[in-house]
């Protein structure tokens, strides 16, 4: 009998040691949360990729990518096939979109000249934070050094309200500045907003336009797009779901398109792997993994497509274009 006690003794302390590592008393570890649930796709008509050329109506635009700053985070925060263990240092990026005509346009403002607390701790609704700008690497500083005076750039693009995208939104003076009205207002915005100054202070709002996808066409696999410019060129894609009021842009280069996409997609796994980040950094997780597939089935229907995720320079190195040029 006090054979059979002690061996329930010691039964009964191993499954508490499992409960304390997270298993369950059968030694099952929990289960995977549950993916999410995506409304039907939108595939692209069979003339889309041709179309891209139809409608392209100026040559010679370039991309210049821009490493403006680098944050500092666990790997399964922007991927879930990311060890935790890992620590990263995904860049900061802004482009540089040298458009033959309009001149100088910017898909992100790059971080504030001022980093204040930003450089220091965590920051609520940024999966990049804290962050760090080497000297003489914030925007402007690196637009100077291409011949790009501040007061040269003509529109910005703001993919988000995120510090890391419109921090600098201020420092261009004739620049027209592209926000989602759905960023502008959303309340979920806001709310994560709630232990930063308003990004809104960022942005001079006589210079503002927004944008309303309300009404507006489908491009190939995704919901709406519309024609900055009018030629072919700049088509700013709706990718709300990372961000609310998320956008992307489609550059119709003489090489090919390229997506920039914001925080649509944050690495290459994101896309790819169909890998989602940490959920407090996607307002809507079925939104952002739509939008994912939307991006892979762009892919399909136009091969020449680069994907440039927010914070990963991988696909752009591996596809290299005679038009795109990436910051050493």
């Amino acid at each position: 009998m006090r054979s059979a006690a002690a061996a329930a003794a010691v039964l009964i302390l191993a499954l508490i040691g499992c409960a304390e590592i997270g298993l369950d008393p059968n030694g099952v570890p929990p289960p995977p949360v549950p993916r999410p649930v995506l409304r039907p796709e939108r595939a692209p008509s069979p003339t889309f990729g041709a179309s891209l050329i139809a409608h392209r109506r100026v040559d010679g635009m370039k991309l210049e990518v821009l490493v403006v700053g680098e944050g500092r985070v666990r790997g399964n925060l922007l991927s879930e096939l990311k060890s935790p263990e890992a620590r990263l240092k995904p860049p900061v990026l802004a482009f540089l979109i040298r458009h033959p005509k309009e001149g100088a346009i910017l898909f992100g403002s790059g971080l504030p000249e001022d980093l204040g607390g930003l450089d220091a701790k965590r920051v609520k609704g940024a999966a990049l934070s804290p962050f760090k700008v080497a000297e003489g690497r914030d925007i402007v500083s690196q637009l100077a050094s291409r011949g790009v005076k501040a007061e040269d750039v003509r529109w910005i693009i703001l993919p988000d309200l995120a510090p890391e995208w419109a921090g600098r939104a201020g420092s261009f003076p004739n620049a027209t500045v592209i926000v989602s009205s759905q960023a502008w207002s959303n309340p979920r915005r806001r709310a994560l907003e709630a232990d930063l100054p308003d990004p809104r202070a960022f942005v001079p709002e006589e210079r503002l336009k927004l944008v309303d996808f309300a009404g507006t066409k489908p491009y190939g696999p995704f919901d709406h797009g519309k024609d900055l410019l009018g030629d072919g060129t700049v088509i700013l894609i709706d990718l709300d779901g990372g961000a609310a009021g998320g956008l992307g842009a489609w550059l119709n280069l003489d090489s090919g398109p390229v997506l920039l996409t914001g925080p649509a997609a944050f690495v290459y796994d994101n896309v790819f792997d169909d890998a989602l980040p940490d959920r407090k950094f996607v307002v809507d997780v079925s939104s952002f993994a739509w939008n994912a597939r939307a991006m892979r089935l762009a892919v399909e229907a136009v091969p020449r497509l680069v994907i440039a995720p927010a914070h990963d320079l991988s696909p752009l190195k591996l596809a290299p274009r005679p038009d795109v040029t990436i910051d050493p």
